[in-house]
């Protein structure tokens, strides 16, 4: 039976973790689990900093991601109060034209009344 620390015998069927078990000789058992706990070590401070990085590029995603949705309500609302003033606008717009139709009736019944009368006066505009 081979022993973990005692270096495996390279086969062809050697594990990615073998490769902790498989140090050069002249070191002592200690030196190559010292030199094992370096490596993790070592791994765990990069999966560290890895994970912080990723964390700050998440907290300004969320950042913009809130930013944009602010700019979003506020243009909706913008959007929903130009609607309201462009109604008010049509509205006006719509009284404005149905007061100008009344006052060009008034002017037309006037005209033609005031022409019943010329042709009535035989060209004068006193009878």
């Amino acid at each position: 039976m081979t022993s973990r620390a005692g270096g495996g015998g390279g086969s062809p069927t050697a594990t990615p973790y073998q490769s902790y078990q498989n140090s050069p000789p002249g070191k002592t058992y200690a030196e190559q689990q010292t030199n094992v706990l370096q490596d993790t070590v070592k791994t765990q401070y990069e999966a560290d900093s890895t994970a912080a990085n990723v964390l700050s590029q998440m907290h300004q995603q969320r950042q913009q991601l809130q930013g944009t949705r602010d700019d979003v309500m506020g243009m909706r609302t913008a959007t929903a109060q130009a609607k309201q003033e462009l109604t008010e606008i049509y509205d006006r717009n719509r009284r404005k034209k149905r007061r100008l139709y009344f006052i060009i009736a008034v002017l037309s019944i006037v005209d033609l009344a005031l022409i019943i009368r010329i042709i009535q006066c035989h060209g004068s505009f006193f009878c």
